[in-house]
């Protein structure tokens, strides 16, 4: 039962990730400020600073997105407890099967 617990908490973390990134990434830093800047510009207000304050949300989305989604990646693993491969016994285990076969 604490197996599955934590399984669902870490599909929550993941679940939260994805949709945290998605909604700063792509609707708080591209879809406001493309809307603020068609707006400015049909109202005949806009100007330099808002397009370079825009175009650096713009540019700084995904970096942003991706940091989230990680967060959360982080605590899908840290509830579900996937853990790095033991490498070095891995590779006993590849020359034993290699000797065993030859």
């Amino acid at each position: 039962m604490k197996k599955q617990i934590k399984s669902v908490l870490g599909l929550i973390c993941y679940g939260f990730g994805i949709v945290f990134a998605t909604y700063v990434g792509l609707w708080q830093m591209i879809c406001r400020p493309l809307g603020a800047i068609y707006f400015a510009f049909v109202n005949g207000e806009l100007t330099l600073s808002l397009i370079i304050a825009c175009a650096i949300k713009i540019l700084f989305s995904t970096t942003l997105a991706g940091l989230i989604w990680c967060i959360g990646y982080i605590g899908y693993n840290h509830f579900k407890g996937t853990e790095d491969p033991d490498w070095e016994v891995l590779e006993e285990q590849r020359r034993y099967r290699d000797s065993t076969s030859a």
